[in-house]
C-alpha cells in the first residue's frame, strides 16, 4: 500500500484529543488540540483556478537600450558570485568597465525602486562586476567561412564585431586612429575611463580572433573596391567633426573644437591652452572639455545659452565641473572672436533670455539687443554639436538628415552594408551604440544565414522593444528553446504589481570619489593615464547592500512567503533544484501565496 493510500485510510480521530492544562492558571478552561492531520482531504478538487511561477521583465532590462539581464547579474553579485555575473553580463555586451564607468545609466530611470525611494545603484554595480570578476574570452561558434568587416573602433563596431565573432564568422575591424576605440579612448577623457581598463576590455576581442586593423582609413588607404572581399560591411565610424558656431573670428589661431582638444590629450600631444579658456556649449562634451582644460592648469568657464536645467550634460557630470572649479556663465551667447594678428584675444557675448519650447523640447534663447559684453581669453574651445563626415562613403549609400538611413535591421540602401551607433538617427550614447552594434550583428547573421529579421525580432524583443536579446538570438539562430525552469512571460513587471509591505526603505550606496586636490594632478603627456580616475569602485561590503537593494522585480528568489503562507501546507520547496512545487492534491486555489508574493513573479491560471 502507498502511503497516500495509507493516509488515505488513516483514522482521522485516532489519537484526536489530548488534554492541556496551564499550569497556575486555573479560571482557563483545558484546550484540546488534535494531534492527526488533514492529508487525507485532498481539497485539490475544490480548485478551478491554481497558482503558477513565472518571469516577468524587469523593468531595467528594457530601460537598459541594449537589454542587458540587470536582475540576473545583480543576483549573482548578491550570491558572490561575481565571476558568473560579469559572465552573464558579456552575453550582451564586450565592455561592461566601460559601461560601468561612462555609461548614463538609463536603466535606472526605470528600476521600480525610484518610485519606492531612489534606484538600485546599477551602474555602479556593473562597475563592480567588471573590477572584481574575471574577464573569460566568450566561446566562439564553429567557423561559417563568412567574413565581415567593421568600419570603426568605437561601441558600435566593438559590439557587432564582438558578437559576430561569437556566431562564428571571421571579422576585421578597421580604424582610421593609431589606437582602437574609437570615442571610448579619444572622446572621453582617462579621469572617466582609464585607457588600460579599455585596453583590456578590447583584449577579449582579439583573444576571440577578431582582426583589428589600425591606422587604416577606409576609403582611402583601403579602397571599396577592397572591401568587395568580405561579404557584409558594418559601418560605425562616429561623429568627429565638430559644428561651428558660425561667427567672424572662429577661424582664428587659438579657437579649437572640444572634441580636437579631448584627442590631443588622449593622443598624449602637448597642449598649450594659456591661462583663460571659454567654453562653448552645454553637452557633455563641452563638460569633458571644460575638466580636462582644468587639469591643464587654464581657468576655465563654461558659456551657455540656456539654463542649468536645459544643460543636456548629465547632471553628475556638471556637478563634478563645479566642484573642480569650472565656473558656468548661463543665459549668453557667443557674436565674435576678437582676435590680434589673427590670435585669440576674448570672446564678444550677448546676453539671451528663455522664449517657448523648441523643435528639442528645451526653451528658445532669444537675445536681448544691446547687452553685448567682452569676455577677455587666450584659447575658446567650441562644443555645440558633432556631425559625421560622409566623405568616404562609397557610391550609392542613401544619406539624409545628417544619418545614413538604415531600415530595422541596420540594413542601408545597398544589403550588402549595414550603419549603426552615431551615424543612423539615434541618441548618441554608449549604450545606444551598443544596442545598434548588436542589433546590426542580427541582422548581418540573418543576411548572411538567409534567415529571416522580422521572424527573429519576434522572438527576441524584449517586452515591447526596441531592446533585443543576444542570449534569445544565439538559441533561436541554432533552433533551440532557452531552457526555463518557469514560463516566461514577455510583459514588464510595473511598480503597482508589487507587493510593497514587505520593503523597507533604504539609502542607495555612496560610491567614493578621489579628494579635490588629488584628482586635478596631471601625469606626463605620455603616460598611459594622464589623469587620476575620479570615481572609485564599490567594496564587497558596499556591492553587497547596494545588490540587496535590488527588488528583483518579476523574478522569484525563494523568500518563502509562498511556502509560508500556504494555508493548505501544498507549497514545497525544491531540495534538489531552485524554486517550489505546487501540490496539486491539496491546493485548493485560495490565491493567498500570490498575493503574498512580494516581486509578482506568481499568477493564478484557470485549469
Amino acid at each position: 500500500m502507498s502511503e497516500k493510500e495509507k493516509l488515505k485510510n488513516m483514522d482521522p480521530n485516532r489519537n484526536a484529543h489530548e488534554k492541556l492544562s496551564f499550569s497556575g492558571i486555573s479560571d482557563l478552561p483545558d484546550i484540546v488540540i488534535s494531534t492527526g492531520h488533514m492529508t487525507w482531504n485532498e481539497t485539490g478538487t475544490w480548485r478551478y483556478m491554481k497558482p503558477r511561477y513565472r518571469n516577468l521583465v524587469s523593468p531595467c532590462v528594457v530601460g537598459c537600450p541594449n537589454g542587458q539581464d540587470v536582475e540576473a547579474w545583480i543576483r549573482l553579485i548578491s550570491e558572490g558570485r561575481y565571476d558568473e555575473a560579469l559572465e552573464k553580463n558579456m552575453e550582451e555586451s564586450p565592455i561592461p568597465g566601460v559601461c560601468g564607468r561612462a555609461c548614463f545609466h538609463p536603466c535606472e530611470k526605470s528600476c521600480n525602486r525610484a518610485q519606492f525611494d531612489r534606484s538600485v545603484s546599477i551602474n555602479n554595480l556593473e562597475r563592480f562586476l567588471s573590477d572584481h570578476g574575471t574577464r573569460k574570452v566568450p566561446k566562439v561558434a564553429a567557423a561559417t567561412a563568412k567574413s565581415v568587416a567593421v568600419v570603426g573602433s568605437g561601441p558600435a563596431g566593438l559590439a557587432c564585431a564582438y558578437h559576430l565573432r561569437r556566431m562564428g564568422h571571421a571579422v576585421t575591424i578597421y580604424e582610421a586612429a593609431k589606437e582602437p576605440g574609437g570615442v571610448l579612448r579619444y572622446g572621453i577623457p582617462d579621469y572617466r575611463l582609464p585607457r588600460d581598463m579599455l585596453a583590456e576590455e578590447i583584449d577579449v576581442l582579439k583573444k576571440m580572433g577578431v582582426e583589428i586593423q589600425c591606422g587604416v582609413r577606409v576609403g582611402t588607404d583601403v579602397t571599396w573596391k577592397d572591401m568587395e572581399r568580405f561579404d557584409r560591411v558594418f559601418l560605425g565610424t562616429g561623429v568627429h567633426v565638430s559644428r561651428a558656431l558660425g561667427i567672424s573670428g572662429e577661424d582664428a589661431q587659438g579657437v579649437m573644437s572640444g572634441l580636437n582638444l579631448l584627442k590631443k590629450v588622449a593622443s598624449g600631444e602637448d597642449v598649450e591652452l594659456g591661462e583663460r579658456v571659454l567654453v562653448i556649449g552645454g553637452g557633455n562634451t563641452a563638460i569633458d572639455a571644460a575638466r580636462t582644460a582644468m587639469r591643464l592648469d587654464a581657468k576655465v568657464t563654461i558659456l551657455y545659452r540656456r539654463s542649468r536645467e536645459e544643460m543636456p550634460a548629465h547632471d553628475d557630470e556638471v556637478t563634478a565641473a563645479e566642484a573642480e572649479g569650472v565656473v558656468f556663465q548661463m543665459l549668453a551667447a557667443p557674436s565674435k572672436v576678437v582676435t590680434e594678428n589673427n590670435r585669440v584675444r576674448a570672446l564678444e557675448c550677448v546676453k539671451v533670455k528663455l522664449g517657448q519650447p523648441d523643435e528639442s523640447g528645451r526653451r528658445r534663447p532669444i537675445v536681448i539687443e544691446g547687452s553685448n559684453f567682452t569676455v577677455p581669453c587666450d584659447t575658446v574651445v567650441t562644443a555645440v554639436g558633432e556631425l559625421a563626415d560622409f566623405s568616404f562613403l562609397p557610391d550609392g549609400l542613401k544619406v539624409e538628415n545628417g544619418a545614413i538611413v538604415v531600415d530595422d535591421s541596420l540594413k542601408t540602401s545597398n544589403e550588402r552594408y549595414f550603419a549603426g551607433g552615431d551615424v543612423v538617427e539615434q541618441p548618441h550614447t554608449i549604450v545606444n551604440a551598443l544596442a545598434a552594434g548588436k542589433r546590426a550583428a542580427i541582422g548581418i547573421d540573418c543576411s548572411l544565414r538567409g534567415g529571416s529579421f522580422e521572424e527573429a525580432l519576434a522572438n527576441i524583443t524584449l517586452a515591447t522593444g526596441p531592446a533585443l536579446s543576444m542570449r534569445q538570438y544565439l538559441a533561436y539562430r541554432e533552433h533551440k528553446k532557452i531552457e526555463e525552469k518557469v514560463p516566461v512571460v514577455n510583459e514588464i513587471c510595473e511598480y503597482e504589481t508589487l507587493n510593497m509591505d514587505y520593503f523597507e526603505q533604504s539609502e542607495r550606496v555612496r560610491k567614493a570619489v578621489v579628494g579635490l586636490t588629488e584628482r586635478m594632478q596631471t601625469m606626463p603627456a605620455s603616460a598611459p593615464n594622464r589623469f587620476k580616475e575620479v570615481e572609485l569602485g564599490l567594496t564587497e561590503e558596499q556591492a553587497a547592500k547596494a545588490a540587496d537593494r535590488c527588488f528583483h522585480c518579476g523574478r522569484c528568489i525563494e523568500c518563502d512567503n509562498c511556502y509560508i503562507f500556504c494555508p493548505d501546507a501544498s507549497v514545497m520547496p525544491k531540495t534538489d533544484e531552485f524554486g517550489y512545487a505546487i501540490d496539486d492534491y491539496h491546493c485548493k486555489g485560495c490565491g493567498v501565496c500570490v498575493h503574498e508574493c512580494p516581486r509578482n513573479a506568481m499568477e493564478m491560471v484557470r485549469e
